[in-house]
């Protein structure tokens, strides 16, 4: 039984300055909140920590390649707001990018989107 709820269950990252909205560009996030999302709900899971990615208009490959690191493991990003580039290329290791939930309370948008979200 608790296989079936793991697979079930979707590990999802939120940029977040204040631990309650998605209220962080992807470039300015120092750090990501992780939760887990499935049908039983939103637990939060951890933190982790990153360098930023946008530093005074310059993007530094390889701090990108740390944030894809730190987030292998989670199918979705949502952010305040997300250049093009980093959401291709957060789309080529597999993660999508949500930025529909500007400044939305956290846990009613993970649900929001969740419920939303195609059937696998």
């Amino acid at each position: 039984m608790t296989e079936a709820k793991s697979a079930s269950e979707l590990r999802v990252a939120v940029a977040t300055k204040d631990g309650q909205q998605i209220d962080l560009h992807f470039g300015h996030a120092d750090d990501f909140a992780i939760y887990l999302l499935g049908p039983e709900g939103v637990r939060f899971s951890e933190n982790r920590q990153v360098e930023h990615y946008c530093q005074g208009g310059f993007g530094d490959e390889d701090k990108r390649e740390v944030i894809l690191r730190a987030l292998a493991d989670c199918q979705a990003l949502f952010v305040a707001r997300i250049g093009n580039g980093p959401k291709d290329r957060l789309a080529s290791v597999g993660i999508l990018s949500v930025d529909d939930y500007p400044h939305g309370a956290i846990e009613a948008s993970l649900l929001d989107w969740y419920g939303k979200r195609p059937a696998a």
